[in-house]
């Protein structure tokens, strides 16, 4: 049954969306992600049309300024999303964009346009395969026809609003070439077992991260023979991770990247290698054609709890897959090696999963003016 607060919510969503119908649209547009400015947010505001108006609505305004300006986004027009100057901006854009919907998923009326940007593709179950109601999008951007087949089944949405021209972050990763490292890079992406916020559940065995230890020697003496660095981007529901890093062990957090004036994406572009489970961010690194390894210490109970888009993981994957930190580290030193043979399986998947030909700003922003 659901809680208390869950009622409430969607109550309070559907007298917005009731309100929404009501009021007649201005010209700007509002985007709101989560967590505010995502690398969707970010590389469409970067090539934001001067003559357009947009608003973001952000959770914790204060901070997303300070994010704004880090990232060179200066004079970003921010405002908190649940107060009545974001609510008021919400009720009279002509469009929305968001990753997860705002103030819900429905249909807004008035001629008004939603886009959903979602944060990934085939990576764990989501949406109607776990239970939840549909959402309704306007226009929904993916990476593939495969992937516009299995969005339908997520959001239960008419295929015919979904488009193949792939999606703004993944801009971040082919636009601009990447700058030489100081070594080797290494991007750890696991996806959480334990949520700390938003919907709280837990998938999988809550303790199978911890069979990697940051401050291993083993992994400090890996890295100091490639030179390499470990960057660890935790998934922004995960509790964080109690242990110590080591000398050569990196967060990458979007506080830690900012101080670089990055974002996520943009360090991902830098990577030699990624180390993921079930995070969708592989089938985006297709674009980049590097090694990828997932460590799933707990697949089969992930498996079991979560679900997975594509089955088998092992099959689909475009890289070696293994279950321990000994196997994971033979991986590694292979990757870095020059020693990898998973060219040929990158190439296959690429052509199944990454098949849009657009540039997807320009699409957007094209669908946005009309």
């Amino acid at each position: 049954m659901p809680s208390r607060t869950g009622r409430l919510r969607r109550v309070g969503e559907r007298l917005i969306s009731q309100f929404d119908r009501l009021v007649p649209a201005a010209a700007h547009v509002v985007a709101h992600s989560s967590p505010d400015l995502d690398d969707n947010v970010v590389a469409l505001l970067r090539r934001r049309p001067e003559e357009l108006r947009v608003v973001v609505l952000a959770d914790d305004a204060e901070r997303a300024r300070a994010r704004a300006t880090a990232l060179g986004l200066e004079g970003t027009e921010i405002v908190a999303r649940h107060s009545r100057l974001g609510l008021w901006s919400y009720f009279r854009s002509r469009a929305s964009i968001s990753s997860h919907g705002l103030f819900g998923s429905r249909t807004r009326g008035r001629r008004k346009q939603s886009l959903g940007l979602w944060h990934g593709e085939f990576g764990k179950q989501i949406g109607s395969f776990l239970g939840f109601a549909p959402q309704y999008y306007d226009w929904v951007p993916v990476s593939s026809e495969l992937a516009r087949t299995a969005r339908a089944a997520e959001f239960m949405l008419d295929p015919r609003h979904i488009h193949v021209v792939g999606t703004p972050r993944q801009q971040m990763l082919t636009s601009v070439p990447s700058p030489p490292n100081a070594g080797p890079q290494i991007v750890w992406v696991p996806t959480y077992r334990q949520s700390g916020s938003g919907i709280i559940r837990t998938d999988g065995d809550p303790d199978a991260l911890d069979s990697l230890d940051l401050a291993d020697p083993a992994l400090s003496d890996l890295l100091d023979d490639l030179d390499a660095t470990l960057w660890v981007r935790s998934h922004p529901l995960a509790i964080p991770r109690a242990d110590s890093l080591g000398p050569r062990v990196r967060s990458a957090g979007n506080t830690d990247l900012e101080a670089t004036g990055r974002t996520f994406y943009e360090l991902l572009r830098t990577a030699d290698c990624l180390v993921t489970d079930y995070s969708s961010v592989w089938v985006d690194f297709l674009l980049v054609d590097r090694p990828m390894i997932a460590f799933c210490p707990d697949l089969d109970t992930y498996r079991d709890d979560r679900g997975l888009a594509l089955e088998p993981h092992d099959v689909w994957f475009p890289g070696p897959v293994v279950t321990d930190a000994v196997d994971l580290l033979a991986e590694l030193r292979t990757a870095l090696t020059g020693s990898e043979r998973d060219g040929a399986r990158r190439a296959d998947r690429a052509k199944q999963l990454q098949t849009a030909q657009t540039d997807p700003i320009e699409q957007i922003w094209s669908y946005l003016r009309r």
